[in-house]
């Protein structure tokens, strides 16, 4: 069917549905489109970019009638940025269409189709709730309009979709809060007075690479970190110290000031610390009256709120009677096991990443807890080997697996099969990869009871869902 169609095409095509990863989804004489940028209720001239055996995928180039959900996007640059990708989308049509993406991946890759799928979860806020943004600074800035001759030399944004060379020049982000965006733009307004360059990833040259915020929402304190390369860096420091010392006086709110030096190729806006000009050089959050420290380079949910709902989620599904032991598996810094301590016996996080385990040890004494332990481990090598880790805590009554977007490994679920919890409550940021190993885990052994999705980043095509098994 889809020899009929070439890359370039012009279609005229009617947006139905939206796809999994932000896509609308349209047909043409039954066959399969989707197209980037579409959604549900709009008609459209799309561009084919590819077409494959059963599908195709093309670009809205011109909405011949809008949708009824189709809203104004708050960001100037929405379309620009690859950031957001719904934000012209009602919102409570944004959750409704996660929640049936999730529904039709359990039961078109799981092939589950009577499991109790509740509704979407949606955000209490819908803008201004990331807590840590990661900007880059750029000499190559990506041109939307004008001339050549116009092109500035500065920049300090978002990667362009697509493009590792150019940034996006931004002046705020309402993803963030309206204090982080007044911190953002008058460290760009000091770091363009500064008259140093910022880095090119394509010559690495430059000084200024990263500016980095994290906010505490319920603790009310803000990290800055500049990251630069070493270029220069006698001359160069004390142009960061004077920025850093105008900062701090027009900006009360921030709680520590840090400059990190990154010399690597890859853009990550990481680095190892050079000095900490201000404060403690982290800041501590709140999750449903547990206290986190967050260190620069360290993970943290990005969004503080939702987070409360997600744990709250997976604490009613565990069901926990304070009797339990408990595996946190792909703990990080042990977040979701500490917040469920309470309601244990014991819990012990496995995790690979050394910063996090040591995070995860130090957010056990802040919350003053004695029955949270941590593992240091490969999740597949733990889970193959098991029978080492129960010998020293236990068997597991309930596990918690909260595996990264590219999902677990197969060992790891075979070492989980010959570990056999009571229950499993699986969380994930990938549905299609959940949806996967739930007929791994459902063949001989569990049953899937329920599955809730919680939609932690509005206005994006990302969704979080728990799932809750139980051995039969």
């Amino acid at each position: 069917m889809g020899q009929s169609y070439k890359k370039g095409d012009i279609l005229t095509l009617s947006v139905d549905a939206l796809a999994f990863g932000g896509y609308g989804v349209a047909r043409d004489n039954d066959f399969v489109w989707f197209v980037e940028k579409g959604i549900p209720g709009q008609k459209v001239e799309a561009r084919i970019t590819s077409v494959k055996k059963n599908y195709g995928k093309s670009y809205v180039t011109e909405v011949i009638s809008k949708s009824p959900y189709q809203v104004e996007p708050k960001c100037a640059m929405f379309g620009i940025c690859g950031g957001c990708q719904l934000q012209h989308l009602d919102y409570n049509k944004q959750t409704e269409e996660k929640g049936r993406q999730v529904k039709e991946l359990i039961e078109r890759i799981g092939k589950f189709n009577n499991v109790d799928i509740k509704e979407c979860i949606p955000a209490k806020v819908v803008y201004g709730y990331r807590n840590k943004m990661e900007f880059s600074f750029s000499s190559r800035p990506w041109i939307t309009h004008g001339s050549e001759s116009e092109i500035p030399d500065f920049a300090l944004g978002l990667h362009a979709p697509r493009r590792f060379d150019k940034i996006i020049d931004l002046e705020n982000c309402p993803l963030m809060s309206d204090t982080a965006n007044t911190v953002f733009l008058s460290m760009k307004n000091e770091v363009i007075n500064s008259g140093l360059a910022p880095y090119d990833a394509v010559t690495h040259k430059g000084f200024w690479r990263n500016l980095v915020i994290r906010q505490g929402f319920n603790t009310d304190e803000l990290m800055i970190n500049i990251v630069t390369t070493s270029q220069d860096l006698e001359n160069n420091k004390n142009t960061v110290t004077q920025i850093f010392d105008k900062i701090a006086l027009q900006q009360s709110k921030i709680t520590t000031l840090i400059h990190s030096i990154n010399d690597g190729v890859a853009d990550i806006a990481t680095g190892n610390i050079k000095k900490i000009y201000k404060g403690s050089g982290k800041i501590t959050e709140k999750i449903n009256n547990r206290i986190f420290e967050i260190s620069p380079n360290s993970f943290f949910q990005t969004n503080t709120m939702q987070t409360e709902m997600l744990f709250d989620v997976i604490k009613k599904l565990a069901g926990l009677s304070g009797s339990q032991t408990v595996y946190d598996l792909y703990c990080g810094t042990g977040a979701i096991g500490i917040c469920l301590a309470d309601t244990a016996n014991q819990v012990l996080g496995i995790e690979i990443v050394r910063d996090a385990v040591e995070n995860g040890a130090r957010n056990v004494e802040l919350n003053n807890l004695d029955n949270v332990y941590f593992v240091l481990a490969d999740m597949k090598e733990a889970m193959s080997d098991i029978y080492k880790v129960v010998d020293k805590y236990g068997m597991a009554d309930v596990v918690i697996l909260d595996p990264p977007r590219g999902g677990t490994h197969p060992k790891s679920v075979k070492g989980l099969l010959n570990l056999l919890p009571e229950k499993i409550v699986y969380v994930s940021c990938n549905p299609a990869i959940l949806a996967r190993d739930i007929e791994i885990l459902c063949k001989d052994h569990y049953d899937l009871k329920v599955v809730q999705p919680v939609d932690m980043f509005p206005h994006t095509k990302h969704i979080e869902v728990v799932a809750l098994f139980q051995k039969k």
